[in-house]
């Protein structure tokens, strides 16, 4: 389980690097604007600060065109941008490999530099904008692709390496919170929407100073049912400080994700997940409202393994595990493993 708020903190921070980090984090808890994050001067500035970085951009995955769009550019320009979504990305070789990744990914690990430079991408794009190292960070909603960073450096600079790649992951709720802009949870006065938090796959709260921390959908009743005593209290808890913060936060596999309403006395916290689960995995994940660790884990399941491989399998522990499947055994309506693994054989047939 990962903790609440910054997490680990990455080697040696500098007095600066705390101060632009902390104005990055509470610059990214206001209301986003219509063009995104980075139309935001001082966010921007402030982000260009703490990677001391020479571009930064950002663009949204597409499902139905399988290409990347809403391109938008800080430090090079309306062109870059334009050129990238026109005709470039569809020569990228990194792009289409990191989107895959949930973690920040600095792109030489994705594409070694030698191989790069032979590119017409480098060639033609990279090096005419003097853009040609970097780290990417692509944000999922479930399965949904909702936003990703690009942060790169100029020729001649110091490579970007597991220091800021480290920065960019504690960054990371913050972001996903921001890019999720909870449009689908507000509504066009910007009070928060009760009747989209009830058809929201994702557990959602509705939390409000008098009546405290409550399930607002179908999907965090049964994540409340599946918990033991402790493990309520544990999450009411962090609901509750997350809400009255104001700040997105960790949780299991879940980042705490938030909307307010307009006067802030109202407010609606999203679990949405941290990972994002790909091809049969997916297609359970979509079919039963499952979490993608907990469709993970049925695919493992209906392989043979026991809980304690599946737990090796996926470096969780064994009653992680067991607190899964209680919430599986909910979703498909069956009482135990032995009828889980049978339906899901079923529908593997």
């Amino acid at each position: 389980m990962r903790e609440e708020g910054m997490g680990v903190m990455p080697g040696t921070l500098t007095v600066e690097e705390s101060r632009q980090l902390m104005r990055v984090t509470q610059s990214l808890c206001r209301p986003a604007g219509a063009r995104g994050l980075l139309a935001d001067k001082a966010l921007a500035e402030d982000l260009t600060c703490l990677f001391q970085a020479d571009f930064i951009g950002s663009t949204r995955w597409s499902p139905d065109r399988r290409a990347f769009e809403d391109a938008y550019c800080v430090g090079r320009g309306d062109d870059m941008a334009r050129q990238y979504v026109e005709r470039f990305q569809f020569e990228d070789p990194i792009s289409p490999k990191a989107r895959h990744h949930r973690e920040p990914c600095l792109i030489h690990a994705i594409v070694p530099r030698r191989d790069l430079e032979r590119t017409r991408y480098y060639g033609e794009f990279l090096l005419p904008f003097k853009t040609v190292d970097g780290i990417d960070l692509y944000l999922y909603q479930g399965a949904h692709n909702v936003g990703d960073l690009r942060i790169w450096r100029a020729p001649g600079r110091k490579p970007l390496g597991e220091h800021e790649a480290t920065l960019l992951e504690l960054l990371q709720p913050y972001l996903l919170n921001a890019m999720l802009g909870f449009g689908e949870l507000t509504l066009p006065g910007g009070d928060v929407d009760p009747a989209a938090a009830e058809r929201c796959p994702w557990p959602c709260f509705a939390h409000a100073p008098v009546l405290g921390v409550r399930p607002a959908n179908d999907a965090a009743e049964q994540l409340m049912g599946s918990l033991p005593q402790a493990g309520v209290d544990a999450l009411t808890s962090r609901i509750d400080r997350v809400a009255r913060a104001g700040r997105p936060s960790a949780w299991e596999e879940f980042t705490l994700c938030i909307a307010r309403g307009g006067d802030s006395a109202n407010t609606l916290v999203q679990l949405v997940p941290v990972l994002s689960a790909t091809g049969a995995a997916h297609d359970l994940e979509r079919a039963f409202g499952l979490t993608p660790r907990e469709a993970q884990i049925c695919l493992l399941l209906a392989a043979g393994r026991t809980d304690d491989q599946i737990a090796a399998a996926l470096g969780i522990s064994y009653w992680t595990v067991r607190t899964h499947l209680r919430r599986v055994f909910s979703k498909f309506d069956v009482t135990n493993r032995v009828e889980l693994t049978r339906m899901l054989i079923t529908l593997n047939d």
